[in-house]
């Protein structure tokens, strides 16, 4: 049976992220509510609702892998320090603690060091995650604040080139406090260009940009991006014809070999279970009409091409 492999999920604890990342989070929280006419506290969103996404012990992770028939799982932190405020917790320290996690499960999870390029010790810091840790690659976040061409982002692709590791880039808009305009797709051509060997993935099909994205994708077809889906869970439910053409055209641009899926979790499970992400993106192998997939296209997204990306057995 083919491996289900999500490439992209995150552990969280209240002291690993600035606190106006959680303000942000609630109010999300509550405006969708209020869309959807219902009417919410705030108050009981914070002391109810939030605490049930920290795990800084990767335990709540485990459980929801087994529960979804999730093979491994990939891992890694967020560094929104320098944007949002610094968090109790170091990035430094949470990169460590989530190398350990790996350590204490190394058979079903794979890790990612974070951190802004901006900081004074990135390039020692990701030069020690990867090399004394043998962490598995880089994320990255520009919706912090910075671009994927510049020259501190550089000095960090440099160094998972020489470890000959992988990078991890959000692509796509986000909420407010953070900014959309660095993550743009179109972000990703110069270092496509710059480093064509390095293989990167591009999360979340740049979601509302997919179609820019896969202007890039078809225009750089000698380069290493790859393309994960995660975040698409509520277009998927709602809008299966977008989500199909999204996955097919970006599949037909970088190759049925190089999708990936991803959850993003936590942050979707309470309202989109992996369960059903998991039923959504195996319905795309039963369309009779439009874009259709074949069944190994699916079963290379759901796990083999990520398996190979990390050479995991």
């Amino acid at each position: 049976m083919a491996p289900i492999i999500d490439v992209h999920s995150h552990l969280w604890a209240e002291d690993w992220l600035p606190e106006r990342f959680w303000d942000a989070f609630v109010d999300i929280a509550v405006r969708q509510n209020e869309k959807k006419g219902k009417t919410v506290d705030p108050e009981r969103i914070r002391e109810s609702y939030l605490p049930t996404y920290w795990d800084p012990t990767g335990e709540k992770l485990l459980q929801r892998m087994d529960e979804a028939g999730i093979d491994h799982q990939v891992v890694f932190g967020v560094d929104f320090g320098l944007a949002l405020g610094e968090p109790e917790t170091p990035i430094e320290d949470v990169n460590r603690r989530i190398a350990d996690f790996r350590n204490e499960n190394p058979d079903r999870i794979s890790v990612l060091a974070t951190i802004d390029p901006r900081r004074e010790n990135a390039v020692e810091h990701i030069d020690t995650a990867l090399g004394d840790w043998d962490m598995d690659g880089l994320k990255l976040h520009p919706t912090a604040g910075f671009y994927l061409h510049d020259e501190e982002t550089y000095e960090l692709l440099e160094v998972v080139q020489d470890h000959d590791k992988l990078v991890l880039t959000d692509t796509g808009p986000i909420f407010a406090p953070l900014y959309s305009e660095y993550s743009h797709p179109n972000h990703l051509d110069r270092a496509l260009a710059d480093f064509p060997d390095l293989d990167i993935v591009a999360a979340h099909m740049s979601f509302g940009w997919w179609r820019d994205l896969y202007a890039i994708a078809d225009s750089k077809p000698n380069c290493g991006l790859h393309i994960d889906i995660s975040g698409w869970q509520e277009r998927a439910k709602h809008h299966p014809e977008e989500f199909a053409t999204a996955v097919r055209r970006l599949m037909d641009a970088v190759g049925p070999d190089r999708m990936l899926w991803g959850t993003d979790d936590p942050a979707f499970d309470p309202v989109h279970p992996k369960e059903e992400w998991l039923n959504n993106v195996r319905a795309l192998g039963e369309r009779k009409s439009g874009p259709r997939f074949t069944d190994d296209e699916i079963d290379a997204l759901l796990g083999k091409n990520t398996a190979r990306l990390f050479d995991l057995d």
